[in-house]
């Protein structure tokens, strides 16, 4: 629990974690870790409320609601404590739109146009785009999720079958969380579906 400065708010820290970037290690206030977290945090809550059990429920929604997500001055969403822009491997902050759903549209399009830029283009994995793709269509950017949606597999497919590959520029298939980014793509970025505590619905999205 640590306190503002200069100020009687407070706010919870997670430090020396690795996030889904794995070039930051040893960090402060990781963006997915701590997004993670705060859904985590919400599912114990609802649960408890479920069975009547609520002793740690006003903990845990103070956590929850005062865990720190650190932002720059424009708004746009931080990866850690401290983060200076540099390359980061795979999408991490943008993993607070999909699939923790705890980001609005306009947060989203904020870290989108941030984070795009800085992915590694040649050890980054595919899954970044499948997530980039799955924001784009639903965020109803039909010219973003289509430039976007070959990155999903065209760099990583490997002779003679097609299969994928964990980045551009290795040869170790088969790369199966890949796969699955790119399904996602598919099925919850253009097919619009979310699987929700009543069932699945189709959100509204764009065909590429």
């Amino acid at each position: 629990k640590m306190q503002e400065e200069n100020s009687s708010e407070y706010y919870y820290s997670i430090e020396h974690v690795v996030g889904a970037d794995e070039y930051a290690e040893n960090v402060t206030d990781n963006a997915f870790t701590n997004g993670a977290v705060i859904k985590c945090l919400k599912s114990a809550i609802s649960a408890a409320t479920i069975i009547g059990d609520n002793e740690f429920v006003d903990k845990w929604t103070d956590i929850q609601n005062h865990l720190k997500i650190w932002k720059f001055e424009n708004g746009t969403t931080m990866e850690y404590k401290g983060y200076d822009g540099r390359m980061i491997k795979q999408a991490d902050v943008n993993l607070l739109g999909y699939p923790l759903d705890i980001s609005d549209s306009e947060q989203q399009k904020l870290d989108l146009d941030y984070y795009e830029q800085r992915i590694d283009p040649r050890n980054g994995p595919l899954m970044s785009y499948s997530a980039f793709v799955v924001q784009y269509a639903r965020l109803l950017n039909v010219d973003k999720a289509t430039e976007l949606f070959p990155k999903c597999y065209q760099p990583n497919m490997r002779p003679p079958f097609g299969v994928l590959a964990e980045t551009p520029i290795s040869n170790n298939p088969y790369f199966a969380t890949g796969a699955g980014g790119l399904l996602q793509a598919v099925i919850f970025g253009f097919g619009g579906l979310e699987i929700t505590e009543n069932g699945i619905i189709q959100l509204d999205s764009v065909l590429p």
